[in-house]
């Protein structure tokens, strides 16, 4: 394990106390040196120039600074330098990008100032995981590229491409350097265009996935990449049985391509709107057309299953009444995932393997099993972890609600389930509206008019009208101490 991933497992350990621990209670949850807590918390600080993210007393031990953590975890720069991950993964997109064309060795790794053997052991890290997608990794001379299907290079680029929260053009001409600023634009419009047609916010992760999968099709455009017409993973029947089955999606993906055509001065192939289709179909999508869910006898077959596996391994009692329905909705999406081969990544995965390690591992057990039955393959953990958000929030159900807005990046499960802990922590508060900053924006002088309070999971960069404080999305205690302080203040003012 890295220096980087041990950190992370530190900070989030102590994100979970609400008091002091000693460095041999850290040092067994953790299994590492007493030591090497003393030397991480040193080095955890300096990085943070000296402004003590961790607390450390004698006698008492160390504590977290915890608004400091949830300013430092939300903003997307690090607090370190490059760990081998993100330079591995920087250095892998950007080969992607380039397929099929050839770039130096000293251009790739140049920022990072690293030996030659460093380098070595990056390129041959990277052909073993670029072989996960049948794409091979070239090397002549000191130039080195990547071969593949133009499928193949998407699936993986989409792996890789830079996590985002949310689909915020000011936040994403910052942080997000994929595109310049006139692409950006374009994509962010094209996006917002999808939910208009569909009436409806697309919730995280589906939201990041076409968001990136748009991003990643112009970029390779722009790059003078041409998409091949005997896609070996092209099936024609498949594709017209899955467009006359998604008539209204297909309609909305070819009016998009046809945007983009015309944006780019390049008629798109026909693939474009099929491969666009592929992640309108894999993703959870409201709108009018859900008033009618139409599930597969698989679809249902398997969500049942794996609630009765679930059931019969889990001691406490969760109640299911809601838990079928919320879970079909997600299943049938997921399969179509499984199908197309395209990746979520689930930014909540270590904090819902803190926090519901119990219910993650019944989970994870009782979903792989079933997958392995059905489709001969487990499943990733970034996905186990969406699931068991269903189970933890049935789990954590009830309470009557009691006047706050919980503001969200707009998501799967993880905002249901914030509304749900806090009625739990706090029933006499009344819950107004779950919603997205973007959501907000657009009627935030009504919003204004009826709650005294709002609780985001996410760092809100601008004014609001009502006093707001930031909590983590599992909700934990001290965010809990947090709220109850702020309320407190509130009451007396």
């Amino acid at each position: 394990m890295t220096f980087e991933e041990r950190k992370q497992s530190l900070l989030e350990f102590l994100s979970q106390q609400d008091n002091y621990l000693s460095s041999g209670t850290i040092a067994k949850k953790l299994k590492i040196s007493k030591r090497t807590i003393i030397r991480y918390v040193d080095k955890i600080n300096r990085d943070c120039d000296n402004n003590k993210l961790i607390i450390s007393e004698k006698g008492k031990g160390y504590r977290l600074d915890y608004d400091k953590y949830l300013e430092e975890k939300s903003n997307t720069k690090q607090i370190s330098d490059f760990s081998p991950v993100e330079r591995r993964n920087e250095i892998l997109l950007k080969l992607l990008m380039k397929s099929p064309r050839k770039i130096s060795v000293d251009y790739l790794f140049e920022k990072f100032y690293v030996s030659e053997a460093v380098m070595n052991g990056d390129l041959t890290f990277i052909k073993s995981q670029l072989s996960k997608y049948k794409i091979s990794i070239i090397r002549q001379n000191r130039f080195v590229g990547v071969m593949g299907n133009e499928l193949a290079i998407r699936r993986a680029l989409l792996r890789y491409v830079p996590r985002i929260n949310d689909i915020d053009e000011e936040l994403l001409n910052k942080d997000f350097s994929l595109l310049n600023k006139y692409d950006m634009r374009f994509v962010v419009e094209q996006f917002h265009s999808i939910e208009e047609q569909l009436n409806s916010i697309i919730p995280y992760p589906y939201n990041i996935n076409i968001f990136s999968h748009l991003c990643i099709l112009i970029n390779r455009y722009r790059s003078g990449i041409e998409v091949s017409s005997d896609d070996s993973d092209f099936d024609i029947n498949g594709q017209k049985n899955t467009i006359e089955a998604n008539g209204y999606l297909y309609q909305i993906s070819s009016k998009l391509i046809n945007n983009f055509s015309s944006y780019l001065g390049h008629e798109l192939p026909n693939q474009e709107k099929y491969y666009l289709l592929q992640y309108l179909i894999s993703s959870r999508l409201f709108s009018n057309s859900e008033n009618e869910p139409n599930y597969s006898d698989e679809v249902e077959k398997i969500t049942y299953q794996i609630i009765e596996t679930v059931l019969d391994n889990y001691k406490g009692s969760i109640s299911t009444t809601k838990l079928k329905i919320e879970l079909i909705n997600h299943i049938k999406p997921l399969l179509n995932r499984i199908k197309n081969k395209i990746f979520v990544s689930n930014r909540l995965l270590p904090d819902i393997k803190n926090e519901y390690s119990e219910i993650f591992e019944i989970v994870k057990i009782a979903v792989n099993k079933i997958f392995i039955q059905y489709f001969g393959e487990t499943l990733s953990d970034d996905e186990i972890g969406f699931i068991t958000l269903y189970f933890a929030k049935a789990v954590e159900q009830e309470i009557k609600s009691l006047c706050v807005l919980i503001m969200c990046a707009s998501g799967v499960g993880t905002s249901e389930l914030l509304k749900v802990k806090v009625h739990r922590a706090f029933p006499d508060l009344k819950i107004e509206d779950v919603v997205s900053l973007r959501q907000y924006r657009k009627n935030s002088e009504n919003y204004d008019k009826q709650i005294d309070l709002i609780i985001s999971s996410i760092v809100l960069n601008e004014v609001v009208g009502k006093p707001s404080i930031l909590v983590s999305a599992m909700f934990n205690k001290n965010d809990q101490k947090n709220v109850e302080r702020l309320i407190r203040e509130l009451k007396n003012k």
